[in-house]
């Protein structure tokens, strides 16, 4: 049967597309006009292959462009790419040790993963982040990190049931658990917005506000290091959350694919789920069999080491019918051999893995100093982070309105006055208009600098403009006085209208506390 889909805009502010320019039937042409203007064709694909059309991103498009056509000082009308998290600060060092293959590459191997990448990966995990023995038998391997969480949430969660997700968060996190399996993403929005963690409070609030919507709530989703926040959740934050959502039956998944890119003064608060849970356990608050069951860590090759381009991704679980699902289902999302040997090469070497994590958290600190500095030499504000690739700026005072429209706007003109691709907040499901995230490393520090330069120079304009216009409405408030004293009035209508969105903005953080 066909079912009708929607053909989504190219960007935020894009014209709609015309569904004649990709071969599908044009609004009046057998198609129709779908909500709000957007273009409806007719698509032999199921009701789930047709939700595979909406791109997985609202911006996609614009990082496209921008990788077609890069900034260089042969072409400096190119784009910066700073709405992509990857980097490519340490590729040299891959490059130097991958470069043997064998002839056995060609024959098949464990659809969980080779054992041999799976002891390499298994010890690298315990060596550098997890703190806790880490058995190649725990370890499910597959082509990304994207491809683990789209089979954990099909092993996991029913359609319609629902995941957690504290806001601000990864985008693509709402196409993995949904284009496929119909998981139900759950933002939860911190009232914290110094650390932007939620509360057991809060926690429990959504909860019971998921299930009045008649949603069932399977996982709790944690990013720790955060994306696109850069910090880190201490230990007794996570111990909460982690009894609470086990209480509440609960799968707790934790994405720590920057566990090996922390490089700030607060890197030691950082500790893996399964260290938190081991604590729990010995300290008699959770059952070891409940740890087992319930507590999951996502791991990737692509953050800390560069290597996006290659898929591997890992989950380490105890969870024995979790593991015996991806014996089975995992050949849906193999990672070929050759990856598998160059990768094992690779980490097997522990001097290698060492010099390698060592240099990769330099390097990154060196480009988030440049770009924070610039950022603070320019007046503008951003919450500090001390790992991953982001910076979370707040550009709300430059906003022309508090309204996430206002907030697409200001994204298009960054875009075409700066040549400079960042993430809109709304993007990462953040409830407050007016914050983006920046990506520093996949450009080289040289470039980075050209990037900070257009940034801190929009910043300015965009601060003088409001300034003009600040000093325009209160010559004419004046004049308003001077013919009868209604402009006194009016400017206590307005003082009074504006303050309490200013002590709101102190209450929640204001960037000068920052």
């Amino acid at each position: 049967m066909s079912v009708e889909c929607p053909v989504p805009g190219e960007l935020p502010g894009d014209e709609v597309v015309d569904s004649k320019a990709d071969g599908g039937v044009a609004a009046g042409a057998g198609g129709k006009e779908g909500a709000q203007g957007t273009a409806v064709r007719k698509t032999s694909l199921s009701s789930r292959g047709a939700r595979a059309l909406v791109p997985f991103s609202p911006y996609i498009n614009a990082v496209n462009k921008a990788k077609e056509e890069p900034y260089s000082e042969k072409t400096p009308d190119g784009y910066f790419l700073m709405a992509q998290a990857e980097t490519i600060l340490t590729f040299d060092l891959i490059h130097e040790k991958i470069k043997e293959v064998p002839q056995t590459i060609g024959l098949y191997g464990n659809f969980r993963g080779g054992q041999r990448l799976r002891q390499a990966i298994a010890k690298m995990m315990q060596r550098t982040f997890m703190g806790v023995e880490v058995e190649p038998l725990h370890i499910c391997i597959s082509s990304g990190v994207t491809a683990v969480l789209d089979l954990f949430f099909f092993a996991t969660c029913s359609a319609g049931e629902g995941c957690f997700i504290p806001a601000p968060y990864f985008p693509a996190f709402d196409n993995d658990m949904s284009i496929r399996n119909e998981v139900i993403p759950i933002p939860i929005q911190p009232r914290d917005t110094r650390s932007y963690i939620p509360t057991t409070v809060e926690m429990e609030e959504a909860f019971t506000a998921a299930q009045a919507k008649g949603i069932r709530p399977r996982v709790l989703l944690l990013t720790n290091p955060g994306n696109p926040l850069g910090t880190l959740y201490p230990e007794a934050t996570l111990k909460e959350l982690l009894l609470w959502a086990i209480n509440h039956e609960l799968h707790v998944l934790s994405d720590e694919i920057y566990a090996n890119s922390k490089f700030g003064s607060s890197v030691s608060e950082f500790v893996s789920i399964e260290k938190v849970a081991s604590h729990l356990v010995a300290e008699g608050r959770l059952p070891q069999w409940l740890a087992e069951e319930r507590v999951h860590t996502a791991y990737g090759m692509s953050k800390d080491f560069g290597m996006n381009g290659f898929r591997v991704g890992c989950l380490h679980t105890k969870n024995k019918q979790l593991l015996a699902f991806w014996q089975n289902i995992g050949m849906f999302a193999a990672v070929s051999n050759d990856t598998q040997h160059a990768l094992s090469v690779m980490l097997e070497d522990d001097k290698f893995v060492d010099s390698y994590v060592s240099e990769n958290k330099r390097r990154l600190k060196v480009s988030y100093d440049l770009l924070t500095s610039a950022f603070e030499a320019a007046g503008m504000h951003y919450q500090p982070a001390c790992a991953a690739m982001f910076c979370w700026l707040d550009l709300r005072s430059i906003l022309a309105l508090p309204t996430f429209e206002a907030e697409r706007l200001l994204w298009r003109e960054i875009l075409d006055t700066c040549k400079i691709v960042i993430t809109p907040g709304e993007a990462c499901h953040y409830g407050e208009p007016g914050f983006f995230r920046v990506c520093y490393a996949a450009m080289p520090p040289e470039q980075l600098s050209v990037a900070c330069d257009r940034l801190a120079a929009f910043w300015k304009k965009k601060v003088a403009e409001r300034e003009r216009g600040n000093g325009e409405e209160k010559g004419e408030e004046g004049e308003g006085t001077g013919k009868g004293g209604e402009g006194e009035k009016g400017a206590e209508d307005a003082a009074g209208s504006e303050a309490p969105s200013s002590r709101k903005r102190k209450a929640e953080g204001d960037p000068e506390d920052a």
